[in-house]
């Protein structure tokens, strides 16, 4: 379902969250426009994280020396 924009209230001041926020440090990229979860009461993103593209000290701290 489309998130719908022209009904949030413009005027409040948000920040990403935490995990977003992380997500895109690490190299991930937002694929798309926000859909709506009606069952979560929430708002999703397509996104997704190449390996390739995550910084090389994140890389060798998740998956080790591999």
């Amino acid at each position: 379902l489309p998130l719908p924009i022209d009904e949030l209230d413009q005027t409040l001041q948000v920040e990403p969250p935490a995990l977003i926020k992380g997500y895109l440090r690490l190299g991930a990229r937002i694929l798309g426009a926000p859909a709506w979860d009606p069952d979560f009461n929430t708002a999703d993103l397509p996104m997704m994280m190449r390996i390739a593209d995550m910084p090389s000290r994140h890389r060798k701290h998740f998956l080790g020396s591999a």
